[in-house]
């Protein structure tokens, strides 16, 4: 197993989309994963369910929406990308560190994402 800040980083890369992710990765493990992850999504008072796994270099990813629709891999990350516009990467900065534990513990790396409002601003 990677250590953490492989992991970490594995997962910044691809966030970032200088690193592909794994078509391989994605069908030899998150896919077996996919209804349970559902169902855990509506079950749980969140409104997404992003799950990541890296392992030995490659990194694969499952985004499951409000509605219920999976997207994989790449359309994972231009769908995160579209929900979280302006603040991806500040999201991104406080969840990676959650998930390469999650990960670095033998576990998918799993986190439920809530719609907040953004502050008004004054004009």
């Amino acid at each position: 197993m990677s250590s953490l800040n492989v992991i970490s980083a594995d997962l910044l890369f691809a966030l970032a989309g200088t690193k592909a992710l794994s078509q391989d990765l994605y069908s030899d493990v998150l896919a077996d994963f996919e209804g349970e992850l559902k169902a855990s999504l509506d079950n749980d008072a969140d409104d997404a369910l992003l799950c990541m796994l890296a392992n030995e270099g490659d990194v694969a990813m499952l985004l499951i929406d409000w509605d219920g629709r999976v997207h994989r891999n790449d359309e994972a990350l231009l769908k995160l990308r579209a929900m979280w516009k302006s603040s991806f990467d500040a999201n991104a900065k406080i969840l990676v560190p959650v998930l390469s534990e999650h990960i670095s513990q033998n576990s998918l790396g799993v986190a439920g994402i809530k719609w907040t409002k953004s502050p008004s601003r004054a004009t």
